[in-house]
């Protein structure tokens, strides 16, 4: 009987590391990044400013000059944290829309979840880091 409920453990342990892996392209910090066919634009009304950190906001929508949108296609919202001293960012939240911009779902990353990042030279999260920080 031990081996049984030891072997059932088990086996649900393993299913729920292979679910959390597949959720993986689901995560906050996959649904920021900015994908072949959309374009992001940084909304400059959503600037807010806590000391060396600055909060934002960036659309991630379909680019219509790329051809008709994908059935499946959300669009997304993502939040983002800037640390102006360090240079550094940190997604904070997402928020996911469906074809009608309805609210599918929102994840939402507390102080400490995720790492913040250095964005890479000349990519457009360094271009987001340089206007929040100057402004």
């Amino acid at each position: 009987m031990r081996n049984k409920v030891a072997v059932m453990l088990f086996s649900c342990a393993v299913g729920a590391v292979s679910g959390a892996q597949a959720q993986d392209e689901n995560s906050p910090e996959a649904q920021a990044v900015v994908k072949q066919g959309e374009v992001a634009h940084l909304n400059h009304d959503s600037i807010g400013e806590y000391g060396d950190a600055r909060r934002f906001d960036v659309s991630i929508a379909w680019n219509d000059a790329e051809g008709k949108r994908p059935a499946d296609h959300q669009s997304r919202i993502v939040r983002y944290v800037a640390n102006c001293k360090e240079g550094t960012l940190t997604v904070a939240a997402v928020g996911v829309f469906d074809r009608d911009g309805m609210l599918v779902k929102r994840m939402m990353l507390p102080p400490g979840a995720v790492d913040p990042t250095k964005p890479e030279t000349g990519s457009p999260e360094a271009r987001w880091l340089k206007d929040v920080c100057v402004n």
